[in-house]
């Protein structure tokens, strides 16, 4: 464990600026664009995040993956510096898409030195502490925005996140691209989509861990917009909002993985949190400006969320083994492909309906979610 203190001092820092951003970035980027406008920067940067993806085995086989980490880690520095000085609107998006990009691609890059370092008996341990300190990072960020932004200054904010990464990007420099180095192949690039269609189970589940991604990605576009924009929210009141709302993810993954370890398996909580997340969807659009009802109703669909999040993850990896990296790249490509899938859904939308209806069309999804979580053969 030891040795993973630096990627775990890295992970803390880095999910500190994405919670931090989390909830901005759609906000910001409305200050020079369209809600349409918006979701096309998000697709936009979720499309260049999945061809980067693609050809990360082949650069990690031919950098290394110091090498490559660095270089995500100073791609998604340079993305931030950008959007907290940015003037307009081809500054702000262009610095958006760098950023989002290869934000996620230095998480990739943290999980594999984590894999490499941790034991097989100790996995469950590891990984338990690891996506702890991840999903605290996090829920800390918007508790940090609700004391930086003054007067709807989100640019503090920005730069607030800049300062964060500068504690990762100094540890990519010192303790990881100065650890010694070994020699690791690390697959092909290719993506085995007939194979893993015909795997019904872990289509399945991928389908269900897409429908979140998609939650994921509404989310984090719309809500900011509807609750600052339309509702009247200050950001002070959302810091707040959001740090409760994703409490969740702290406390319940871990006690929830051992429960569809031991008792109940993975497919009835599943459902369970995605029951939960249509049902809040469902109310949304019928609650007026009340901070703690919103409190309660985004708690209750991030309760759900958690429960799915660490079902499909628990799940999925029950049924791959080691020599199935493939399956895996296309389990780990849902990310990017579920916020485009919310992007287009959000877009699309909006040339039909006001703002709040998209919470119904999300709902939608979500159930779908749900049919393939019932579709599953358990585990227990």
């Amino acid at each position: 464990m030891l040795r993973l203190i630096p990627v775990f001092i890295s992970s803390i820092f880095l999910s500190l600026n994405f919670g931090l951003l989390l909830y901005v970035n759609s906000t910001f980027l409305a200050s020079f664009l369209t809600p349409g406008g918006v979701s096309s920067v998000f697709l936009a940067a979720s499309l260049v995040n999945a061809v980067i993806f693609f050809f990360a085995t082949r650069l990690l086989n031919f950098f290394g993956k110091e090498k490559v980490l660095l270089f995500f880690m100073l791609s998604a520095s340079l993305g931030a510096v950008g959007l907290a000085f940015s003037a307009n609107a081809v500054t702000a998006v262009v610095s958006f898409i760098v950023y989002e990009s290869f934000l996620f691609m230095v998480y990739y890059c943290l999980d594999i030195f984590v894999e490499e370092k941790t034991p097989d008996k100790h996995a469950g341990e590891v990984r338990g502490v690891y996506y702890m300190l991840i999903n605290g990072g996090v829920a800390a960020g918007p508790l940090l925005l609700s004391f930086l932004v003054v007067d709807d200054n989100l640019r503090v904010s920005y730069l607030a996140a800049v300062a964060l990464l500068a504690v990762p990007l100094v540890i990519s420099f010192v303790f990881l691209f100065g650890a010694k180095k070994t020699l690791h192949r690390w697959g092909h690039a290719g993506l085995p989509i007939k194979a893993w269609w015909k795997k019904r189970n872990i289509r399945a589940v991928s389908l269900a861990k897409l429908a979140l991604e998609t939650f994921y990605g509404v989310m984090v576009i719309y809500t900011p917009i509807y609750l600052h924009g339309t509702l009247g929210f200050e950001w002070s009141e959302l810091g707040i909002i959001f740090t409760i709302m994703l409490l969740p993810f702290v406390v319940l993954e871990w006690p929830a993985g051992e429960l569809a370890d031991r008792f109940w398996g993975e497919k009835e909580m599943m459902s369970v949190g995605f029951f939960l997340m249509g049902i809040a969807l469902l109310t949304m659009p019928f609650i007026p400006k009340a901070f703690v009802i919103w409190m309660l109703i985004l708690l209750l669909s991030r309760i759900g969320a958690s429960l799915v999040e660490i079902t499909t993850e628990s799940y999925f990896f029950k049924k791959i083994d080691a020599k199935d990296t493939g399956i895996l790249a296309i389990f780990r490509l849902l990310r990017p492909v579920g916020i485009i899938f919310g992007a287009g859904i959000g877009a699309a939308s909006l040339q039909f309906f006001t703002l709040e209806k998209i919470f119904f069309i999300l709902a939608v999804v979500v159930f779908f979610g749900m049919r393939e979580a019932l579709y599953l053969r358990d585990t227990l």
